[in-house]
């Protein structure tokens, strides 16, 4: 019997209907649970001072640590600058906003190579961050079942991305350590990208840097429940934590827009809000994030940092892989 193949564009558009299938069910929950006035009053009615601090916060705390984070990664293959990680950081969060399948980490792996440092070793960087992501946030989240009536799925879907996050870290020290007797290949290229974990000192300050970026992201959101009048609680504020990622798992949104509202507004009414005061608290922890990054940028875009001409240079050669 001869094999089915299914190509690139077949690909795409499966992966857009999927999209509008997911929204679309999205937008008939919401359209039933809740009233478009209510929710409009909620966000006229919000402090927005109270969302302008979570903004700059995000932009001049949470962003500067994941550089900061990102630059101790990359440094055993190459000391980059902080505020170049920065406009980088930035660059790539607006790709990622307004293209899906988080095409921000490409752009990210493109903007460093240029800089010298080896595709492979980046992209071990990108995977070593997400594995890292997932560990705190497990931990995080862990005292969750026994604030609140969870359902068991959740539960065990918690447990079983923080023990596989925990694992593949694990995998990762091995990798750093053993990678340093390999002469060439893929796998050293790879190894490289880990070699943070070879060193204890290193390695603690990328965990520091992980578990400070998301109390932060904690902190932004238990504002947003504040704006809207929602009293936040640590376990209000984790259950939005964890349903938003959640939701990001599968990026298949510019943006993960819809996706990341209708998260958090099932984590605010599974403790207790109202339908809009969820969906007021979703947008706001969303558009403090979405309208900044994309600005901005564009903006370093805009200035040339992955224009045409620097596409050009990677398309024939000119910044070869190292």
């Amino acid at each position: 019997m001869p094999k089915l193949e299914i190509g690139p564009g077949t690909k795409r558009l499966l992966r857009w209907l999927g999209a509008a299938a997911v929204l679309g069910a999205c937008t008939f929950y919401l359209a039933r649970k809740i009233d478009p006035a209510v929710v409009g009053r909620a966000l006229a009615s919000a402090d927005y001072r109270l969302v302008a601090l979570m903004t700059l916060g995000h932009l001049f705390l949470l962003l500067p640590l994941k550089s900061w984070r990102w630059q101790t990664m990359l440094a055993p293959m190459r000391k980059l600058p902080l505020g170049t990680l920065y406009r980088y950081c930035l660059a790539g969060c607006a790709v990622t906003n307004l293209f899906p399948a988080r095409a921000g980490h490409a752009a990210r792996v493109v903007l460093v190579r240029r800089d010298g440092v080896p595709v492979a070793g980046a992209v071990a960087v990108l995977l070593l961050e997400e594995m890292c992501n997932a560990v705190v946030l497990g931990l995080l989240c862990l005292p969750l079942p026994y604030l609140l009536r969870l359902p068991a799925s959740v539960r065990v879907t918690l447990a079983l991305v923080t023990v596989g996050a925990a694992l593949g870290v694990a995998l990762a020290v091995w990798f750093a350590l053993a990678g340093r007797g390999w002469s060439s290949g893929l796998l050293r290229r790879l190894s490289e990208g880990m070699a943070v974990l070879g060193s204890g000192r290193a390695a603690a300050v990328v965990f520091a840097l992980t578990v400070g970026m998301w109390v932060l992201d904690l902190g932004q959101i238990a504002l947003a429940m504040a704006a809207v009048g929602m009293p936040p609680s640590f376990a209000g504020v984790a259950l939005v934590l964890l349903f938003v990622n959640l939701t990001n798992a599968v990026p298949i949104t510019p943006g993960q827009m819809g996706l990341f509202e209708a998260g958090a507004a099932a984590a605010c009414v599974a403790v207790g809000a109202t339908p809009e005061q969820g969906l007021a608290v979703g947008v706001l922890y969303h558009m403090m994030q979405f309208i900044p990054e994309t600005v901005l940028g564009a903006c370093v875009l805009g200035r040339g940092v992955l224009g045409r001409a620097a596409l050009a240079e990677e398309r024939v050669g000119i910044a070869p892989d190292r």
